[in-house]
């Protein structure tokens, strides 16, 4: 890790990227083997890392050169139940999934045991076992066993470092400023593959706040068309007053008279036909008789007394009309008759 000061949260992600990689792995047994070796050298490294509590590094045990027989040393360390019958020794102890008892042994090189009365997770299996052989640790109070074996100056030193590091996670903590237990969570919720990294912790984050504002909109939107129909409703209501201006009442009824249509005046379509036709008398028909079209209009029967009738019109048939291929015409008389005219 090229952090020098890397923070709890940057650790566990590292940890959980490296589980992930064992995993992987696993799917080619003995073909990466120093691969293999490497990546277990990490993963103690780094969860070595994340249980410095308060940031006490644990500096590595310095052992000497070997000397005389091996032996075999053993330690009880008795756990004090009687003072804090509540607190949970044994899952401090042990840590998930055995997690913290197993690094505790590779950091001292011993092997760590809980013994005792209420050392078995399953009560019932406990009482069966109390008295029968290979189970006589079940009659003596609930402890941890400590053994080593080593030469007598390298297991000695190792015993040590054991017992000191027990003796410290027999000290109970308060809820909530247990460090050791919510790192233990923490290492828990990466095991089982529960645990979500800060990317993953930053865009749930940011996905809760999309909703939320999402959902603040929506409702938003729902609450001012609710409004805006409220009002299109009451302004359609049939019993809305008239808007008038203060002080003026409305009238009951439109002002004026109504307003009433004259119908057409009748065409005498009986009349017209006879005229068209010649049947209706003695004038002549205004179709001639004899053109097959019909499009052809007759000579008016009483052509002179219809321009007696009209002294204008009269005038203008006796008028010199030589002069109309000159621009003269019916302009020129108009303006001989009515020298205003223009």
């Amino acid at each position: 890790m090229s952090d020098p000061n890397p923070s709890t949260q940057s650790i566990a992600d590292y940890l959980a990227q490296l589980l992930k990689d064992k995993k992987q792995l696993a799917a080619f047994p003995n073909v990466f083997i120093h691969v293999e070796r490497l990546l277990d050298e990490e993963i103690a490294k780094v969860r070595a890392s994340l249980f410095q509590i308060n940031g006490m590094k644990k500096e590595p045990l310095v052992l000497p050169e070997a000397e005389g027989q091996t032996t075999t040393l053993t330690e009880k360390i008795y756990v004090p139940v009687k003072e804090h019958p509540d607190f949970n020794f044994v899952g401090r102890i042990l840590g998930p999934r055995g997690m913290t008892a197993k690094q505790l042994e590779q950091e001292t090189g011993c092997k760590i045991m809980v013994r005792g009365r209420g050392s078995m997770r399953d009560k019932k299996k406990e009482e069966l076992n109390r008295g029968k052989p290979n189970w006589e640790h079940l009659n003596d109070d609930l402890h941890v066993l400590l053994t080593v074996e080593d030469t007598e100056n390298r297991a000695t030193l190792k015993m040590q470092r054991a017992v000191e590091e027990v003796k410290k996670l027999l000290v109970p903590q308060a809820d909530g400023e247990d460090e050791l237990k919510k790192r233990q969570l923490m290492e828990l919720a990466i095991i089982n593959g529960t645990y979500r990294d800060s990317s993953a912790k930053a865009a749930a984050a940011a996905g809760e706040i999309a909703v939320l504002t999402a959902a603040a909109c929506d409702e938003e939107w729902r609450r001012l068309t609710a409004a805006a129909a409220a009002e299109t409703q009451r302004l359609l209501s049939p019993g809305m007053p008239t808007l008038t201006a203060p002080g003026i009442r409305a009238p009951a009824t439109p002002l004026g008279a109504p307003l009433i249509l004259s119908p057409r005046l009748p065409v005498p379509t009986t009349a017209a036909s006879a005229l068209l036709n010649g049947s209706a008398g003695p004038q002549a028909p205004l179709l001639s008789p004899h053109d097959p079209h019909g499009l052809i209009y007759t000579p008016y029967a009483d052509y002179a007394n219809y321009l007696a009738a009209s002294p204008l019109l009269t005038e203008y048939a006796t008028a010199d009309h030589t002069a109309v291929g000159h621009g003269w015409g019916v302009n020129h008389w108009l303006h001989a008759r009515w020298p205003d005219h223009r």
